[in-house]
């Protein structure tokens, strides 16, 4: 949800007031892979916690799917990404390059085929949208309201590591990828950073373990108004719908059947 909110909001901005999304399509749809397919796996086969706080508590089909602390979680990392990606977005052309850039009118590749700095602009968006929810996505691993230490389970999955150095490894060679102007034109839509552009955006991704740790301090009853009112399955509140849709049903069979009589 994290990714879904500020990709659709950074879409939309960007597609309205610069012409252009700062992510094309490639990009998205590697995106989507991380959010969807690999990312649910890694966190899918986390294993059973055994503290003993929690062994005889069983979640109910009445519990709410989005707790509190969830909605606490996604609306802060959101508004932090959503931050971050509006300064590369608007300001990016004054800290990485010396001239200026014209963000709606630059080309992103020069006659050469090489990028220009529009495309190493939207390259760092890219990448560094990638990092903050990378590093998200070990935040997502402990999910006590107040917990902080996102580490103190850092060796009890070996999928979650496995996916995620293999995310980074495709990253990375989609970055280094921005130098081949096959891979950068046809393929990837990137341009190579350099490494103070790189530094810039793995501590961007980094940080959002901070976040973390600050979003922690925020009580959980101020997000309690976002829980939606609508229970899970075996709720009481779904029962009485379904039993008055079921007897509003019953009622107008008998008026159908005493009308025909």
């Amino acid at each position: 949800m994290t990714i879904n909110f500020t990709l659709c909001f950074i879409t939309i901005l960007g597609g309205l007031s610069l012409g252009h999304p700062p992510l094309n399509v490639i990009q998205m749809l590697w995106v989507n892979l991380i959010m969807d397919v690999l990312g649910a796996i890694a966190l899918g086969t986390e294993p059973y916690n055994e503290d003993s706080n929690n062994k005889s508590k069983r979640i109910s089909r009445r519990e709410k799917i989005m707790m509190p602390q969830m909605w606490r979680q996604v609306i802060i990392q959101s508004a932090y990404q959503i931050f971050v990606m509006m300064i590369l977005m608007y300001l990016g052309g004054l800290i990485f390059f010396d001239e200026t850039v014209n963000l709606i009118r630059t080309p992103l590749r020069n006659l050469d085929g090489s990028g220009t700095d529009r495309l190493k602009l939207d390259t760092i968006c890219f990448h560094t949208f990638i990092l903050m929810n990378m590093f998200n996505m070990i935040n997502c691993r402990s999910v006590e309201p107040y917990d902080i230490n996102v580490f103190k389970t850092l060796l009890n999955n070996k999928f979650f590591w496995f996916i995620f150095i293999g995310e980074i490894v495709v990253q990375q060679f989609m970055i280094y990828g921005g130098g081949s102007s096959i891979l950068s034109s046809v393929l990837l839509g990137t341009a190579e950073l350099s490494v103070p552009m790189q530094i810039t955006c793995w501590c961007l991704g980094a940080f959002s373990l901070v976040v973390n740790i600050v979003l922690k301090q925020i009580p959980i009853d101020r997000f309690e108004e976002l829980c939606p009112n609508l229970e899970g399955e075996g709720s009481d509140k779904l029962g009485n719908v379904i039993a008055k849709a079921r007897e509003g049903y019953n009622k107008r069979v008998q008026d159908v059947i005493s009308a025909g009589a």
